[in-house]
């Protein structure tokens, strides 16, 4: 009986100690994308974001989409999704709605950060 335990204890702790182990190996795919809000960007945020108490609840997304970089900022108190939503240019994708449904599907979150420093 004694000798069962042991068994069922030493399964348990190899599938537990796999399981860690797959997990640390695992790594999201790899960007070179610049973690830097480009400059027209940060003239936007000081435009839309006036009031640093904005800043606190505000972030920009750096989505990869059909290879181009695209930039999404957004505070917590706007009500609109996509609606400061740039490409790297600056301008606003015009796009049709079988198009931003491919976007949500096939969209890739690269980054997140702070939309105020």
């Amino acid at each position: 009986m004694h000798e069962i335990f042991i068994m069922k204890r030493s399964v348990l702790f190899i599938c537990i100690f796999t399981f860690l182990f797959a997990i640390s190996c695992h790594k999201e795919a790899e960007t070179n994308v610049s973690k830097e809000i480009p400059a027209w960007l940060q003239l936007k945020i000081k435009e839309l974001l006036p009031e640093q108490a904005l800043c606190e609840i505000s972030a920009v997304t750096f989505i990869e989409y059909n290879g181009k970089l695209y930039y999404h900022l957004y505070c917590g108190i706007w009500s609109c999704m996509y609606c400061q939503f740039f490409d790297e240019q600056g301008n606003r994708p015009v796009w049709s709605s079988e198009v931003w449904q491919d976007f949500e599907a096939k969209k890739r979150e690269i980054l997140v950060v702070p939309a105020c420093k």
